[in-house]
């Protein structure tokens, strides 16, 4: 009897103690009860489980809430004359009962579910990709494939898994490729036909042996659309040197036919103006007859520089100097048709290997077109900058822009939107510039239109360049 009292005093000890540590657990900060209270969900899982330490909180959380159930439980449910040693027992294997499905339900549940809605979530990105996606052992065994990767090999996935990568990729190298570059080799299809892809290949270090994912992409249709490319340049450039044989032949026919006889009739109007004055012809008449001979010796010359270009005489030459004669040449032409020049070119003289009078032709072809595209009037800028190891001349109007019907032939021989031009001129300016290594493009603005002139500056200026910024 004396023993039983003793168990019966240490039971009522112990429940006061877990009411006491109850009533504590009750009264923790608002953030661990709330955290405690959201740990039924995925998403308050997922934010408890950022750090180790909060799943061993959580864990302990659990187990000592099953345990203080319990501890109330038991004297409820047990006789009091049960011993302490019977006690102990039926306590442990309640506490070992009970944990499990409160773990699974709280803790283990929610993992397992997010590590399946996770894998999922990758499954579907990893099918949905179009590029192949080939998981391989360090052995080089296919461990996994994409749909993507079935379809490019067209082989079935159970024939591809446990296959060796080289069956399908005969070039390919277990060494793991840097983050912007890729390997272009052959795969292999299932019927032995060949196909060109590129390939990267990154690392997955598991806890013992490291496997790799390959990301295989199919160049078969950018190689096609390449060589569509090329065969399209080679056919534009044959056209080209057909146009170029062509007028050179016709140029020289009208060199013959009709440059030789224009000059012949300008110089018996020249001479004979005063006498036909005084029989009676208008001399309007006469200057009108002499402009458009010359209207028609410019058209004629145009043919003539357009078929049988002269040969550069190259030297390093300044562009602001030729710049600052250009806008001396047209800017009386500005003044009476009320355009505004501005010029804005850097102090320090940008230098090119070119032809002076070349370039300087290049630029009043440019000029004298952006003049006709601003009837009345407006603003030409003409900036020149170097930008690395270009120099770039553009020149800007305020006019009503390219037609957009001739916008992509622009550069073609005789294409042109002016009543009185033969469609020359650019054409002239553009070889110019690819003479001299360069390029010319044209391009409508906000406003107006843009025409950019690109030349490689001189090795002198370019290495004066380099040496004044050591750092790039």
């Amino acid at each position: 009897m004396k023993n039983n009292g003793l168990n019966l005093a240490r039971r009522r000890s112990m429940i006061y103690n877990l009411r006491q540590r109850v009533h504590y657990t009750l009264s923790l900060p608002s953030f661990q009860l709330n955290l405690y209270l959201m740990a039924t969900t995925s998403a308050a899982l997922q934010k408890i489980l950022k750090t180790p330490s909060r799943l061993i909180a959580l864990v302990l959380v659990v187990v000592f809430f099953v345990e203080a159930c319990i501890m109330l439980a038991l004297p409820i449910f047990l006789p009091e004359d049960l011993s302490s040693e019977t006690y102990a027992l039926v306590d442990a294997i309640s506490l070992t009962i009970l944990s499990a499905p409160a773990l699974w339900l709280i803790i283990i549940g929610p993992l397992r579910q997010i590590a399946i809605d996770e894998q999922a979530r990758t499954e579907t990105v990893v099918n949905s990709a179009a590029d192949g996606i080939i998981t391989i052992d360090s052995q080089g065994y296919i461990l996994s494939v994409n749909r993507a990767a079935q379809m490019l090999f067209q082989f079935q996935p159970q024939q591809l898994l446990a296959q060796h990568v080289t069956d399908i990729l005969p070039d390919f190298v277990m060494r793991p490729t840097s983050a912007n570059e890729t390997r272009q080799q052959e795969g292999v299809r299932s019927d032995n036909s060949r196909f060109p892809l590129a390939l990267s290949l990154a690392e997955i270090p598991p806890e013992h042996q490291p496997n790799y994912v390959a990301i295989i992409r199919d160049l078969t249709e950018a190689q096609r659309l390449e060589k569509a490319r090329t065969d399209a340049a080679r056919e534009r450039e044959a056209m080209r040197s057909q146009q170029m044989k062509t007028l050179a032949e016709l140029a020289t026919g009208v060199a013959h036919e009709i440059r030789n006889p224009l000059t012949s009739i300008k110089m018996l109007i020249q001479a004979d103006r005063q006498r036909l004055e005084k029989q009676g012809m208008p001399s309007e008449d006469l200057e009108l007859v002499e402009h458009e001979i010359r209207r028609m010796e410019r058209s004629v010359s145009s043919l003539l520089d357009y078929a049988r270009p002269s040969r550069p005489e190259r030297k390093v030459i300044s562009l602001q100097q030729i710049l600052d004669r250009t806008r001396m040449l047209v800017e009386g032409r500005a003044k009476s048709a009320g355009i505004r020049l501005k010029l804005d070119s850097p102090e320090t003289p940008v230098e090119v290997v070119a032809d002076s009078e070349q370039i300087q032709q290049l630029l009043l072809n440019l000029i004298l077109n952006a003049f006709d595209a601003m009837p009345d009037g407006g603003e030409l800028k003409i900036e020149l900058n170097q930008e690395e190891s270009e120099a770039v001349v553009r020149i800007i109007d305020s006019g009503s822009g390219i037609a957009p019907d001739i916008l992509d032939r622009l550069f073609d021989p005789f294409v042109t939107n002016k009543k009185s031009g033969v469609g020359l001129g650019l054409g002239i300016s553009r070889r110019i510039a690819e003479e001299h290594k360069g390029s010319l493009h044209g391009f409508n603005l906000e406003e107006g239109a843009c025409f950019e002139l690109h030349l490689p500056v001189s090795r002198k200026q370019e290495m004066q360049k380099e040496e004044s910024c050591p750092g790039y």
